[in-house]
């Protein structure tokens, strides 16, 4: 698959791996192949979105991939939260249009039990509350779980949602297709960022289209949201992602995920940020692809 034109991507030196969330065939699959394309054939698998972090660190020839939100049912906590832990930085982000099936071998009407990951059942709400309320969800380990599952009891009365991509290109499950788009908002968005092992000489380029950073103090005082947002509001720049997540240094702390939209002015920014005694920690500078896959 060629990675498209448009996405920049930024290859760590002997670049020889991509690794994602596992198994073969899920949406962070799509995205890793994306990023891969033609340059890369190795793509490796974790069981857990902090596995990808911690083999990215340990690899300076590795790059990771990993879903950071959703554009319904909202940010990835331990995603996010790894990101802080390790030394890895992000470079690129894209995102993928994420759409659901549903396969079963009888009628809608006569499903009992159907297989679902807690993310898909989150984002198909709409969809099985209308159609399978008379059906028990048995959650899966992951969306091809779920299909895999599915077909370890073809005599059954069962179903399973599973990525749409996955049931038209598999010939298991091309023939029992009951519904595709059956996710709540057709417009349901994954963004995935691209993360490699951060450089010994590690220089944030501000001339990217993006900056994340996590921003945090252990000094609990009134209006310090307010200081920090004032300093973005005084050198222009557009913040357009803001998320709080609780300190794993001190009990019902907090600390702030900021993604914004670089100038000219963005280092100072920060730097006045810094010199208000808040630890603000770069995450990456990137750019990003405009439309999804």
């Amino acid at each position: 698959m060629n990675s498209p034109a448009n996405m920049n991507l930024v290859y760590p030196r002997n670049c020889n791996k991509v690794i994602t969330l596992g198994p073969k065939g899920t949406f962070s699959n799509s995205a890793a192949s994306l990023v891969a394309g033609d340059k890369i054939s190795n793509i490796e698998y974790t069981t857990t979105l902090p596995e990808i972090t911690q083999a990215v660190q340990d690899d300076a020839t590795a790059l990771g991939v990993i879903p950071i939100e959703n554009s319904t049912s909202g940010i990835v906590g331990p995603a996010q939260d790894s990101l802080t832990e390790l030394d890895v930085v992000i470079t690129n982000e894209l995102r993928l249009k994420v759409h659901y099936s549903l396969i079963s071998n009888v009628p809608l009407a006569e499903v009992k039990q159907y297989y679902s990951h807690a993310v898909a059942f989150n984002q198909t709400g709409l969809f099985t509350s209308s159609n399978l309320k008379h059906a028990d969800v048995i959650f899966s380990n992951s969306n091809i779980h779920s299909g895999e599952m599915f077909l370890e009891k073809p005599e059954e009365a069962v179903a399973a949602i599973i990525p749409q991509p996955a049931a038209h290109s598999r010939e298991e499950y091309r023939d029992i297709i009951l519904a595709d788009d059956i996710q709540d908002y057709q417009q349901n968005i994954t963004r995935f960022v691209v993360i490699q092992k951060k450089p010994a000489n590690y220089f944030p380029d501000f001339t990217q289209e993006k900056t994340s950073v996590f921003i945090e103090t252990d000094e609990d005082r009134h209006s310090i949201l307010f200081e920090i947002l004032r300093e973005f509001h005084v050198y222009g720049i557009n913040i357009c992602r803001l998320e709080s997540r609780p300190s794993r240094r001190t009990p019902w702390s907090y600390g702030f995920f900021i993604d914004f939209y670089n100038n000219h002015r963005s280092a100072t920014c920060l730097k006045d940020i810094q010199n208000l005694g808040i630890s603000c920690e770069i995450l990456g500078t990137y750019n990003f692809v405009s439309k999804p896959f």
